[in-house]
């Protein structure tokens, strides 16, 4: 049984893959008639009210580095810090309380290797092990973080 159909590709292109409720799926082309059991299922399905969900591009993915000023500004218009601590860290490296509390989780080690980049960077490299910790430390995926720095990126 079928239990979505997707377009796999952008408009002009009638590529679908279709799923079936074991997790087999597809890939076909609606243009082509219904000339195998495959197609047959596809089209009674459709004609049964079953839609083709439109294609959906993959987000670009995230830039290697944003500046220190495109960071604090991304996080302070997120709300995870405010815009008086985003100006402060870029101003002269004071570093927001969240980011501290953040840090003094880390091995002491990795307490000073942390403040040393967060307040004196110019850039962030989105690779930096550090974002993903501090990112995980704030229930933040890999994607999400990725989203915020695509976001950051457009300041």
């Amino acid at each position: 049984m079928i239990t979505h159909i997707i377009q796999v590709a952008p408009a002009p292109s009638t590529a679908i893959a279709i799923t079936y409720a074991d997790g087999t799926r597809w890939f076909d082309d609606l243009a082509l008639p219904a000339d195998t059991a495959i197609r047959r299922a596809r089209d009674e399905w459709l004609a049964a009210g079953g839609e083709v969900a439109p294609y959906v591009a993959p987000p670009l993915p995230p830039p290697a580095e944003i500046s220190d000023r495109q960071f604090f500004q991304g996080l302070a218009l997120r709300g995870l810090v405010s815009q008086a601590e985003a100006l402060a860290a870029v101003g002269n490296g004071t570093l927001p309380a969240a980011f501290e509390a953040l840090i003094g989780q880390l091995s002491a080690d990795d307490q000073f290797a942390a403040r040393m980049l967060l307040s004196g960077a110019t850039s962030f490299q989105r690779t930096n092990p550090l974002v993903d910790t501090l990112g995980a430390m704030l229930d933040m995926s890999s994607a999400e973080i990725d989203d915020l720095w695509r976001f950051c990126a457009g300041l």
